[in-house]
């Protein structure tokens, strides 16, 4: 296994872990739109220091088990001749999608292993060659979850735990999103911005605001799923707001998830099951 930080003409890698095969057919097919989009978000943000470390390793003729997916053989993962086995994606602090504030620091944005490298050290190499990049600014930082899963599934996605493993400290939490930070010798810890709420009276009609961006794939198929399940609820306002500007991030204190009524409920990407059980209870 080596990793590597890949470069604008190796994107190819990118939509391979993004979506990879336990994601499943239609699910893979809603998104590509949204992975059309995190690829010209990616490009974009490059040029503001956005850096992805790949893990990869030889294709081998041999046979895997793939959690949800079943029995595959190794080389089925190959693209350009490699297997990609997960990634990190980090950006300078001030630049990053998320509801933080702070300076002199590379904040990661997301990191994913596919399950069949599970266990293997692969999360391991990838936060020491993340850390040793880090070094150069000052401090690392993340936003992980503590007993939250990703978008209502099984999966501990973003771990608190295993970022605190890795020597990254807590500085604030908001339910069970964490800010974690390790200082690399700037001093410079950062801040959570909170999510708001607000007062909403309507006799009439609910308010819907869900946020998104484009620097997951996963926010198409939650704009999607929200869109179609209450297209036709005359009760129900759907406001959909773009969180690629910093700016609106600041204002409301979220940049993925749920506020009905002015009261946030889900403060990360979510599927139709789980929006459903939260817009459920507001028409009771």
């Amino acid at each position: 296994m080596r990793i590597k930080k890949i470069t604008e003409t190796e994107l190819g890698f990118i939509p391979a872990i993004c979506l990879d095969p336990s994601v499943g057919k239609e699910s893979i097919k809603a998104m590509q739109d949204g992975m059309s989009d995190r690829i010209n978000w990616i490009r974009d943000k490059m040029e503001s220091g956005l850096e992805i470390f790949v893990a990869l390793e030889k294709p081998k003729n041999e046979k895997i088990h793939y959690k949800w997916v079943g029995s595959m053989l190794h080389s089925d993962l190959a693209i350009n001749g490699q297997v990609p086995l997960g990634l990190l994606e980090c950006i300078p602090i001030e630049f990053a999608l998320e509801p933080i504030e702070g300076e002199k620091s590379l904040f990661i944005n997301c990191m994913w292993i596919l399950p069949p490298f599970w266990g293997k050290g692969v999360g391991k190499a990838l936060i020491k060659f993340f850390l040793n990049r880090a070094k150069r600014i000052g401090g690392a930082s993340v936003l992980a979850y503590d007993g939250d899963k990703w978008c209502g599934t099984s999966i501990n996605y973003m771990p608190f735990s295993f970022f605190k493993k890795h020597g990254f400290e807590e500085i604030e939490r908001d339910g069970s999103r964490v800010l974690l930070h390790l200082d690399l010798g700037a001093n410079t810890p950062p801040k959570l911005i909170y999510t708001k709420s607000e007062s909403f009276k309507d006799k009439h009609k609910s308010r819907i605001d869900v946020f998104f961006n484009c620097q997951c794939p996963w926010s198409k198929l939650m704009i999607d799923d929200l869109s179609k399940n209450i297209k036709e609820n005359s009760n129900i306002k759907l406001n959909i707001i773009k969180t690629n500007n910093r700016k609106i991030i600041e204002k409301f204190g979220i940049s993925r998830g749920l506020i009905i009524n002015g009261k946030p409920v889900i403060k990360r990407l979510a599927l139709w099951n789980e929006m459903e059980k939260e817009i459920e209870k507001i028409k009771n």
